[in-house]
């Protein structure tokens, strides 16, 4: 960044009465200055010039619908994070508790908590890991060409969520 405003003012000949010009929407120029002393230059910022212009706010994202493609994809990257956590987490386990993991599950089962729990915190550990897997296999589809039109996109997310929550209750199963 730094570069190009230092390139910038080599191109004005290091005028550094133009400074200002880099960062607001009208440049000051010496030459209007000293022809029409009378009215000084205005410089306004982009969002004063909308306003002063009347121009609507641009809605973003509240305009679009949420659709099954966009929220897979973010689900993908999200589970995509939370696997690596667990990585993380169960490698300073191994590291860092005395005993290692298996120490740590000696420790979880002698709390002696109700199946419930069990299960609920077996699920919440295995669906990012199901879903993750399950997505990966349908880009890898994706890859070979596969799946492309937009009923299968749609037909597969749904299979990808199905078999990710079946799987992930499976293994909390076990």
């Amino acid at each position: 960044m730094a570069l190009s405003y230092t390139r910038l003012l080599c191109r004005r000949s290091l005028d550094l009465h133009q400074l200002r010009g880099l960062y607001t929407t009208s440049l000051l120029k010496t030459t209007a200055a000293k022809s029409a002393p009378a009215s000084p230059a205005v410089c306004e910022s982009h969002d004063e010039k909308n306003m002063r212009l009347k121009r609507p706010m641009s809605p973003h994202l509240t305009i679009y619908q949420v659709q099954l493609t966009a929220l897979l994809s973010i689900t993908h990257r999200a589970t995509g994070m939370v696997l690596s956590s667990y990585a993380m987490l169960f490698g300073l386990g191994t590291l860092f508790v005395p005993g290692g993991m298996p120490c740590v599950i000696d420790t979880i089962h002698s709390l002696c908590l109700p199946s419930a729990v069990l299960f609920v915190s077996k699920y919440i550990l295995a669906l990012p890991a199901t879903y993750h897997f399950f997505n990966g296999i349908r880009h890898l589809c994706w890859d070979l060409g596969m799946f492309l039109t937009i009923k299968q996109v749609y037909s597969t997310g749904y299979t990808v969520v199905a078999l990710g929550i079946v799987s992930a209750l499976a293994l909390a199963c076990l």
